[in-house]
């Protein structure tokens, strides 16, 4: 359907023997023109790598526009920002195609091995797993050949995993006389977050982001949606995280309601800026003012749970797992069939975890 052209297919004699030879090279060029969508006036450049024009930063916007429909926005915001340190790093007018020839790999090497010199060894490695899912990308809409970023590199540097700062079940009591004392002025709502979390096993971005609506009476749970912060589930996964609440959080909540019943949030903070309650860095902050520098964390409040509730509660550790967050059991190539909740164990857990704080010293 479109115009006739003229393409030289050889020399008579010297690259074409016989009319059946240029019968023959006609047709394979027809249909290489046809498959590969070619002008057939670019057979004889057909072995030339087409260079791409699409820029890096094309392509990481594309990226994230997938990457937006699959994830969590926290997570979606987290790699936004290393694609844009990225960006700095390359330029935005970088082209795509220049790391799919020779060269490309040492050009993945140079951002990772200059992350790794500032000391941000995992920083640096999470950024090329995120650069190869963009070429991984790139390759199924056919821009790229090739992922450069897809091995790690050996750069001899060297990650090694800090513990959060926890204590010891014997210094529990220590640390909750000091939580009632107050003796660093912090506000009420502070207090009630710490306490909160103490008892819940959540996480700290998930604890002070906690909705009313998501309070079940009639079972007396918490029902937190999948794609809570600080959950650590994929968006699609559809898991619903469960908290059973203990006597003692409902005697918690009770407070929390004359404070905050008539907001959205059990933690509302009208005094915040960057988030509608309580900064997730709040507890931890408090933690620090009342314990001194690296003694305990809030993360390292989950070691206290976990460990205690095994050594002194007696407890089944996948039991503690489950309640406070972790889906090891949905792991693997039977984990998509595993949806029990062994919700009766972890009531009795969590009411034995909160008579117990209460015993060694929580008031609530």
């Amino acid at each position: 359907g479109g115009n006739t052209v003229s393409v030289p297919i050889g020399k008579w004699k010297r690259e074409i023997n016989s009319i059946q030879d240029a019968i023959n090279l006609c047709s394979t060029i027809r249909n290489w023109s046809n498959v590969n969508n070619r002008d057939p006036r670019e057979w004889k450049n057909r072995n030339q790598v087409i260079k791409s024009k699409t820029t890096l930063s094309e392509m990481f916007d594309s990226f994230m526009e997938v990457h937006k429909r699959e994830t969590k926005e926290v997570t979606w915001k987290v790699s936004k920002n290393r694609l844009d340190q990225m960006l700095d790093f390359y330029g935005k007018d970088t082209l795509l195609s220049d790391f799919d020839r020779k060269g490309g790999r040492q050009l993945v090497l140079n951002f990772v091995t200059s992350t790794q010199k500032r000391g941000k060894i995992e920083h640096a490695d999470r950024c090329r797993r995120l650069m190869s899912n963009v070429f991984e990308l790139a390759i199924d809409r056919e821009e790229m050949d090739s992922n450069p970023a897809f091995k790690k590199p050996k750069t001899g540097y060297k990650h090694t995993p800090k513990s959060n700062p926890t204590i010891s079940w014997e210094e529990v009591p220590e640390v909750l006389t000091l939580m009632e004392e107050n003796p660093v002025d912090a506000s009420i709502l502070t207090q009630l977050a710490t306490k909160f979390y103490f008892l819940s096993g959540l996480r700290v971005s998930a604890c002070v982001s906690l909705k009313w609506e998501w309070y079940d009476s009639k079972d007396n749970v918490w029902r937190l949606p999948p794609e809570t912060r600080g959950l650590k589930r994929k968006k699609d996964e559809g898991q619903t995280h469960l908290i059973p609440v203990s006597s003692g959080m409902k005697t918690l909540m009770n407070q929390l309601l004359e404070i905050n019943g008539n907001s959205e949030y059990v933690f509302d903070s009208p005094e915040g800026k960057k988030y509608p309650h309580l900064n997730p860095e709040t507890i931890n902050s408090y933690l620090k003012k009342l314990l001194g520098q690296g003694r305990l964390t809030a993360h390292g409040w989950r070691d206290v749970i976990v460990t205690s509730g095994q050594e002194v509660g007696k407890f089944q550790r996948d039991i503690i797992l489950r309640q406070i967050g972790h889906t090891e059991h949905k792991q693997g190539a039977s984990g998509c069939y595993d949806n029990t909740e062994f919700l009766p164990q972890r009531r009795d857990f969590m009411e034995w975890w909160s008579k117990t704080l209460i015993e060694q010293g929580l008031r609530i």
